[in-house]
C-alpha cells in the first residue's frame, strides 16, 4: 500500500477552450512500501538527450486525457481534462512552456508551464472519458488507457510524458510493467515461438526490468527503449499468444538469495554460456550468472540466424576498422599505426573457452592487449558476433597421407577449412601462429605453413555477450518439452521463481 502526502498548487485559466495555462508544484513524501507492488508503473525513455525533437504528434481514436505526472514520480497520472481531438501536436513554446495543438485545425488546446510536474497525455479509454481535474489513474495499463499511435507507427498504451529539453522536447512513456513487457517480448524474440519459451522470456524481462530500473535515473526515467536496456516498441507486434505468455506469468520474477536477479540474456550461446566476470571483468559476485553447457541449443542448424559464422578481413582493412569504427577504437587509436601483422589469443575463459584476452600487433611492432571476452567481442564486432570463436590467418600445410592402396599422396590442410578429429570432437584446423601442431606415436611436432594468406579469419558460433539466458537455447529447450521454470533454472544457476509482491525492494 502506498502512503503519500502531497501539496498541490494549481492555477488554471480558461479562455473559451483556447488557451489553458497550468503551473504546479507537487512535493511527495513517504514510501512506496517495503515490497514490490503488483504491476508497478515504469518510466521508459523514448526520445531524450541529443535525440530531443522540436515537436511530437500522436493520434488516438478515442481522444486524449491531458494531465501531468510528478517529475520524480511514477505512481499516477493526474487528469486535467478530456479532449475529443484525435490528434495532438506537442512543442516547446519557449520559457519552459509546452504548447498542445490540434494539428488539423491549428487550435491551441493547452499551454503548460513545466516545473515539478511534467505535462502528460494518455489516450482515453471509453470508460474514463468523464474523468476531470482532481481525478487520477494509478495503473497505466491497457485496461485503464487507450492506445497512442506515434509518428513511427508504434502503438503505445499508458501515458506520454513531455519535458522541455533545450529548444525541443523529450518524450517518456509511463506504462505498467506488464504492458511494457508485452511491448518488449515480440521485438526481442518471435511471438510465434513455443509457449514455454515465451513464458520463460516474460519472466526474464520482468526480472531484468525491476533489477535495472535505476539505469537511467540521472536522465529522469528508468529504462530506455533500445537494446542498451531492452528493445521496446509498443504493442504493434504483440499477438494473443505473446500477451498470454505475459499474463500467465504476471508478477513472477527470478530470485536468488531473496533478491530479483540481473537476468541478462543474449541471442545465441553457441553451446555454452559465459561467466559474467570473464565477460565483464571483476570477481564472481553473481553465482547465478555462471557458465553452463547448453546441449539442447542447435546452434549448428543450417540456415539458423545467429549461429555459425565466418568472416575474413585484410590486415589493412582491419587496421582501419580497429582505429576507426571499432567499439574499442580508443584503445587502438594512437597506439597502432600500420597494417595488422598478428592477433595472438593470450587467454580463454576457463569454463566456456570464449576468447578472454588477445594481443594485436601491427607490422611496425606496436601492440595493444584486450582483456575480458565481451570487450574482445566489442573490439572486433564487425567481424565477430561472439567471443565464442577462433581467430587465425589463412594458412596451408602440406600433409603426406597413405591411401587405401598404400600410395603416398599429398593433401593440403587449410586453416579453417580442413576438419580434424580431436578429443573434443570434430573441429576445423585453426593454427593461429602459422604452425600446425601434430601429435603422433613418437610425440608432438610442428609443421610450418608453406603458404600463408594475409587475411584474418574470425570463425565462431553464437551471437552476443554469452552471459545468462540464450534466446535460441531457450527456444530449443521449449521445443524439447521443458517447462519455463526449468528453462530459466538451466541458465540462471540456483534461482527460484517468486511473486514480486513477496520480494523486498
Amino acid at each position: 500500500m502506498r502512503y503519500i502526502k502531497a501539496v498541490v498548487m494549481i492555477l488554471i485559466c480558461v479562455y473559451f477552450c483556447s488557451d489553458i495555462i497550468y503551473s504546479g508544484t507537487v512535493y511527495v513524501y513517504g514510501s512506496d512500501g517495503e515490497f514490490f507492488e503488483s504491476n508497478p508503473n515504469m518510466k521508459i525513455g523514448l526520445i531524450y538527450g541529443s535525440g530531443a525533437v522540436t515537436s511530437f504528434q500522436t493520434s488516438s481514436e478515442t481522444g486524449f486525457l491531458l494531465g501531468y505526472v510528478g517529475r520524480n514520480s511514477s505512481d499516477k497520472f493526474n487528469v486535467l481534462f478530456y479532449t475529443d481531438s484525435r490528434k495532438i501536436l506537442v512543442s516547446h513554446a519557449g520559457n519552459n512552456i509546452l504548447r498542445v495543438v490540434n494539428p488539423d485545425t491549428g487550435d491551441i488546446i493547452l499551454e503548460y508551464e513545466d516545473g515539478e510536474n511534467n505535462f502528460a497525455a494518455a489516450a482515453a479509454a471509453e470508460s474514463n472519458k468523464n474523468l476531470s481535474a482532481g481525478d487520477a489513474i494509478y495503473e497505466l495499463s491497457s485496461e485503464n488507457a487507450g492506445f497512442i499511435t506515434t509518428p513511427a507507427n508504434n502503438l503505445n498504451t499508458g501515458a506520454f510524458i513531455y519535458r522541455p529539453a533545450g529548444s525541443g522536447i523529450e518524450v517518456i512513456n509511463l506504462i505498467s510493467l506488464e504492458d511494457y513487457i508485452k511491448g518488449v517480448l515480440p521485438y526481442e524474440i518471435s511471438p510465434s515461438w513455443p509457449e514455454e519459451s515465451q513464458k520463460a522470456f516474460s519472466v526474464a524481462v520482468r526480472s531484468y526490468s525491476l533489477r535495472s530500473a535505476g539505469r537511467h535515473a540521472d536522465a529522469g526515467f528508468m529504462l530506455c527503449n533500445s537494446t542498451h536496456c531492452q528493445f521496446y516498441a509498443g504493442a504493434r507486434r504483440a499477438t494473443a499468444a505473446s500477451d498470454s505468455a505475459v499474463d500467465s506469468t504476471k508478477d513472477l520474477a527470478a530470485v536468488y538469495n531473496n533478491q530479483i536477479i540481473e537476468s541478462v540474456y543474449h541471442s545465441s550461446s553457441g553451446g555454452v554460456t559465459e561467466n559474467h566476470n570473464d565477460a565483464w571483468g571483476g570477481q564472481m559476485r553473481l553465482p547465478y550468472l555462471s557458465s553452463v553447457k547448453v546441449p539442447l541449443e542447435k546452434y549448428d542448424t543450417p540456415g539458423r540466424n545467429n549461429s555459425l559464422w565466418t568472416n575474413r578481413v585484410s590486415p589493412s582493412a582491419l587496421f582501419a576498422y580497429l582505429t576507426g569504427e571499432s567499439g574499442q577504437a580508443s584503445r587502438f587509436r594512437g597506439r597502432l599505426d600500420s597494417d595488422i601483422a598478428s592477433i595472438v589469443i593470450t587467454e580463454r575463459s576457463p569454463s566456456s573457452n570464449y576468447i578472454k584476452g588477445v594481443r594485436v600487433t601491427d607490422i611496425n611492432g606496436n601492440s595493444v592487449g584486450i582483456q575480458n571476452s565481451d570487450t574482445v567481442r566489442s573490439a572486433f564486432s564487425k567481424y565477430a558476433n561472439s567471443a565464442n570463436m577462433d581467430i587465425y590467418k589463412d594458412s596451408k600445410f602440406r600433409s603426406f597421407m597413405i591411401s587405401g592402396s598404400n600410395n603416398i599422396i599429398n593433401r593440403d590442410i587449410e586453416s579453417g577449412v580442413t576438419h580434424i578429429l580431436t578429443a573434443n570432437g570434430l573441429t576445423v584446423s585453426t593454427p593461429g601462429d602459422g604452425k600446425l601442431h601434430i601429435l603422433t606415436g613418437n610425440g608432438r611436432y610442428s609443421v610450418s605453413a608453406y603458404s600463408s594468406g594475409s587475411d584474418f579469419i574470425f570463425d565462431g558460433r553464437g551471437w552476443g555477450h554469452g552471459v545468462g539466458l540464450s534466446q535460441w537455447g531457450m527456444y530449443d529447450m521449449a521445443l524439447a518439452g521443458l517447462k519455463y521454470q526449468d528453462i530459466l533454472k538451466a541458465f540462471y544457476t540456483g534461482i527460484s521463481i517468486e511473486k514480486i509482491t513477496e520480494i523486498r525492494k
